[in-house]
């Protein structure tokens, strides 16, 4: 019989190939190992795109090709792959990472893992996901971060992959153009509040400190005429007070910001004083509640809160509430209003949870950047509703409201933040981990 090139010959050489042209797309350097290899076909040197500039950082990539088989349990979100236990043992000697990239031909795809990337308990059991794991520029700054010594203080791999938009967690404020300023026979707030909770029609989104009474409403029109010296009370413009670089003037600004954006949101939200915090309000106890916003030009919804019920015990369940910190800044002659968005856990909707750090670990171990980014639009897109004045048929006397918010426009980046470097490099991933606490139902 003469000299012959089997199919599976060619199958392998067509998958080496493939992704010998994703690397180089990537614009990493690829470098085949040739005939001489007993567990990786090739190695990977990184490359910084902009300067051309070869990294010495370097990873081996080892190739797996099929003709049109499905893998292990696929479905069409994801699906495993198992490891020969001779490549496992060979790759556990090697001084630098390796990859495994499975590439079908049927349908040209490649999916790429870390070879340590296992199983738990399972360490020849690779999950693949078909959304994070494609194998394409895209995941360039997550190979990358394979590369990095962590144990080497100040190493810096520089961006890898292409830039995109950010959105600014920044919203700017419309200030009122008068501020009410007032005398007051009472020395703060606390003293001033058990008068006027004896009054009708009160509200308390205004600031009383040193005997001197701030708002940006008129008081004599509500209850706090009890809280004021009626005959003291002034218009004067907005800018006296806020743009006043006066140390009192900056901190009741401030104060009297938050109030007012209290005040205009509490049929949505909750403020927590103790904790600075504003969370979505339950509709009902263990029930949960959607939002709906518009993100970039779509509108969309999202579950603001959720209620969990308990794998182990009857009746001890928790509920998750989306949540934000709320930070006033002034910067030049504006004020803007900095979103953080943050989560807050109750037993039922009202009492507050026993383990919130617990659960606010394992909840954080699970968000990602695209997460982020749609909670600060939520917020976003929430605040700007709250500073706007629809008048409809019986609401003639309805009053506006006193703040207004504008959106900053996106800013576009030069590069991509690498996703995965959120949850792998946090010294506490591996605490996370073991808490599992959202698969387990919470905390008992």
């Amino acid at each position: 019989m003469g000299k012959r090139i089997t199919d599976n010959q060619t199958l392998g050489e067509l998958g080496e190939t493939a992704v010998r042209k994703l690397v180089l797309e990537m614009q990493f350097i690829y470098e085949p190992r040739g005939r001489l290899e007993a567990g990786t076909d090739g190695i990977i040197e990184l490359r910084d795109p902009k300067s051309g500039t070869p990294l010495g950082k370097l990873l081996g990539v080892q190739v797996k090709s099929t003709e049109s088989g499905q893998y292990i349990r696929e479905d069409g979100r994801g699906f495993e792959y198992l490891l020969k236990p001779d490549d496992l043992k060979y790759w556990r000697t090697s001084n630098i990472p390796v990859i495994i990239v499975l590439w079908r031909k049927s349908d040209q795809t490649a999916y790429w893992k870390d070879v340590t990337d296992c199983v738990k308990g399972e360490e020849r059991r690779l999950k693949f996901d078909k959304g994070a794991d494609i194998f394409d520029d895209r995941c360039a700054d997550r190979i990358g971060e394979l590369t990095i010594d962590r144990r080497t203080p100040g190493v810096f791999l520089p961006p890898l992959n292409q830039g995109e938009e950010a959105i600014i967690n920044l919203l700017r404020i419309k200030l009122p153009d008068e501020v009410f300023i007032a005398t007051s026979p009472f020395g703060s707030g606390r003293d001033a509040v058990p008068e006027l909770v004896k009054h009708d029609n009160i509200r308390f989104d205004w600031v009383i400190r040193k005997r001197r009474f701030v708002s940006f409403f008129d008081p004599r029109e509500y209850g706090t005429r009890a809280i004021v010296d009626l005959d003291q009370v002034e218009a004067v413009d907005t800018q006296l007070l806020a743009l006043n670089d006066e140390l009192d003037d900056t901190n009741d600004t401030m104060d009297l910001l938050r109030r007012a954006v209290e005040h205009q949101t509490s049929a949505q939200l909750f403020y927590l004083r103790k904790d600075r915090l504003f969370h979505f309000k339950a509709t009902g106890k263990s029930k949960s509640r959607s939002y709906r916003y518009m993100a970039n030009v779509n509108e969309t919804s999202a579950k603001v809160v959720s209620a969990y019920a308990s794998k182990k015990k009857e009746g001890r369940g928790y509920v998750r509430h989306h949540a934000a910190h709320l930070r006033f800044e002034r910067l030049a002659d504006e004020w803007f209003v900095v979103v953080d968005p943050d989560f807050y856990f109750t037993q039922d909707g009202f009492q507050p949870h026993r383990y919130p750090e617990a659960l606010l670990a394992g909840k954080k171990r699970l968000e990602r950047n695209a997460a982020v980014r749609g909670q600060v639009m939520m917020w976003q897109h929430l605040l700007v509703e709250s500073g706007k004045h629809e008048i409809g048929l019986f609401d003639v006397d309805t009053a506006a409201p006193l703040l207004q918010f504008e959106r900053l426009p996106l800013i576009q980046l030069s590069q991509a933040v690498p996703e995965s470097s959120w949850n792998r490099t946090d010294p506490r991933a591996n605490e996370m981990e073991a808490l599992d606490l959202f698969e387990e139902g919470g905390v008992e």
